[in-house]
C-alpha cells in the first residue's frame, strides 16, 4: 500500500447509525468453545464520514481546450446576451437532388430527373429548455460571402489550421449577402421557424461556390441566447412528369455549427467543468486508510480500524455550486462525468480511465447555478476510492492512479458551463469527500 494514501481521519465523523445493536448482550446458554461471555464479536457499525479538502486533495488544476464547438454538431444564436455575448450559426448544405420518385398522371411511381425548383425553406429546430428567449425573438439568414473552415472556424477566423490562418474580412463571420428573416415564438410557436425561399434565392444557391460558402443565421432581437439543435434545407419541386404538382424534395448531409465572443477567460479560483471548448478540472486524491474516531466506532469495534476497499459502499466528491459567468449560464442542465487519469505526467492531453458515473453523467439543474446557488451536488468516485484503497493494481503490479478528472461526459457537451468553489472558499464551501462505510471488529482467536 502507498505511504501516502495511509492518512488517519479522526474529524467530521458523524455515525449514520449501527448495522447491528452496538455490542452484544450476555447468552443464556456458554458454549463450551467460547471466550467470555459470547460467541460472537461485536456487531458491524455504518458510518458516513465526511473528509475536509485537505485531508484528502491536493493539486487542483483547470484546463481548457478540448474539442471544438463544431463537433456538437448544433447552433448558438446570441445578441449582447448577459451584456456581453454574440453567437452566429454557419450551416452548408449538400448538392441538390438531381431526381426524385414521383406519380405520374397515370398514376404509376416512376423516377424524375428533370426537376424545376420553384422555391424552398430552410428550418431552424431550436432547444427551448436550453434557450433564454421566451417572447419572439427576430432571426436573419443570410448567403456567406466568403468561405470557411468548419472543424476550425471561429469568431475572427475563417479558418485556423497548422497550415493556414486565414481572418474573416470582419469578426464574427464577415459579410452575407441578406436572404430572409423570421420570427420564432418560444411559447405557443412551436420549436421550430422556416425561412421561406423564392426561385431565385434558390437558384442563386445551387450553384457548388455558393454551396461551399453556406449561409449565416442571426439573432437580430438583443439579449437573448438561443440553441439550435439542427437545420434543414427543402426544396419544392415542379416534376417534368406531372407539371400540374408541386413535391418537396429534402437536401441531404446538412453541416451546422457556431462561432461566438467573447471566449470565456480560465477562471482565477473554483472549479469549472463544460463549456465549448470543453473546462476539465483535475485534482489528486489522498484516501484514508485508518480511522480512529468517533466514539460510536471506537464502542463498538475499536480503534484505530484499517479500512478495507471492501467497507466502503460509497465514495461522493460534493461540490458547492457558484455563478459562472453570465453568458455561459447552463439553462437547462448540466451533466458531469469523473474519470481517474491513468498518466498525470501527460496532462492537459493525459489519457482517462473508465466513466465513474454512470447512465451518461451526473444530471445537474441549471438552477444551481443561478436561483439555486449555492447547492451541493455530489459525484460519485467509488470505484477509484476503492482502488485508492487497495493501493496497488495486482494486474500491473503498480499504484492505482490518484488523480481524477471532472468533466463532460462528451466534450464539449454545449456551450455552458458549471461552475463550484474550489479550497480557496470560505469553510463551507470548499469540496469534501463523503464516504459511507461499514466496519466491524477484529475476530481474535484465543
Amino acid at each position: 500500500m502507498k505511504r501516502s494514501n495511509q492518512k488517519h481521519v479522526g474529524a467530521r465523523l458523524a455515525a449514520l447509525g449501527l448495522a447491528a445493536v452496538v455490542g452484544v448482550t450476555a447468552c443464556s446458554e456458554e458454549s463450551p468453545t467460547s471466550v467470555g461471555e459470547s460467541v460472537l464479536p461485536g456487531a458491524p457499525v455504518t458510518l458516513q464520514i465526511e473528509i475536509p479538502w485537505e485531508e484528502f486533495a491536493s493539486n487542483l488544476q483547470v484546463l481548457g481546450g478540448y474539442g471544438a464547438p463544431s463537433e456538437l454538431g448544433t447552433g448558438v444564436l446570441a445578441n449582447g446576451y448577459a451584456g456581453t455575448l454574440n453567437a452566429r450559426s454557419l450551416m452548408r448544405f449538400g448538392s441538390y437532388p438531381t431526381a426524385a420518385s414521383v406519380t405520374d398522371t397515370a398514376g404509376t411511381t416512376v423516377t424524375d430527373t428533370d426537376l424545376t425548383f420553384v422555391s424552398g425553406r430552410v428550418v431552424a429546430r431550436f432547444r427551448r429548455a436550453a434557450s433564454s428567449a421566451s417572447d419572439p425573438v427576430e432571426l436573419s439568414l443570410g448567403l456567406m460571402d466568403e468561405s470557411w473552415h468548419r472543424p476550425s472556424a471561429s469568431w475572427t477566423l475563417a479558418e485556423d489550421t497548422i497550415g493556414s490562418q486565414i481572418a474573416w474580412s470582419a469578426p464574427g463571420g464577415g459579410t452575407v449577402s441578406p436572404l430572409v428573416t423570421a420570427t420564432w415564438t418560444p411559447i405557443g410557436g412551436g420549436d421550430s421557424v422556416a425561412f421561406a425561399l423564392d426561385s431565385a434565392q434558390i437558384a442563386a444557391w445551387e450553384e457548388e461556390d455558393a454551396r461551399d460558402l453556406g449561409a449565416r443565421l442571426d439573432m437580430v432581437t438583443a439579449g437573448h441566447r438561443v440553441h439550435v439543435s439542427s437545420v434543414g434545407l427543402t426544396l419544392i419541386a415542379r416534376p417534368s412528369v406531372n407539371p400540374d404538382t408541386l413535391i418537396e424534395v429534402p437536401v441531404q448531409n446538412p453541416e451546422l455549427t457556431f462561432i461566438y465572443d467573447p471566449p470565456a477567460a480560465p477562471p482565477a479560483v473554483g472549479i469549472r467543468i463544460g463549456g465549448a471548448p470543453s473546462w476539465r478540472t483535475v485534482l489528486d486524491l489522498a484516501v484514508p486508510t485508518t480511522l480512529t474516531g468517533p466514539s460510536e466506532l471506537c464502542d463498538a469495534v475499536g480503534c484505530p480500524v484499517t479500512l478495507e476497499p471492501g467497507e466502503v459502499s460509497f465514495a461522493g466528491l460534493v461540490l458547492t455550486s457558484r455563478e459562472p459567468e453570465g453568458a455561459y449560464l447552463p439553462l437547462d442542465s448540466l451533466r458531469v462525468d469523473a474519470r481517474p487519469v491513468l498518466d498525470s505526467d501527460a496532462l492537459p492531453k493525459a489519457p482517462l480511465g473508465s466513466a465513474l458515473v454512470g447512465g451518461g453523467g451526473l444530471g445537474i439543474s441549471g438552477s444551481f447555478f443561478s436561483s439555486d446557488v449555492g447547492s451541493t451536488v455530489e459525484i460519485p468516485i467509488t470505484p477509484m476510492i476503492r482502488d485508492l484503497i487497495s493501493g496497488t493494481n495486482p494486474s500491473t503490479g503498480l499504484p492505482y492512479p490518484n488523480t481524477l478528472a471532472l468533466l463532460t461526459p462528451s466534450e464539449p457537451l454545449s456551450i455552458a458551463y458549471g461552475s463550484f468553489y474550489g479550497p480557496d472558499a470560505v469553510e463551507g464551501l470548499r469540496p469534501l469527500l463523503r464516504l459511507v462505510v461499514t466496519v466491524g471488529p477484529s475476530v481474535e482467536l484465543p
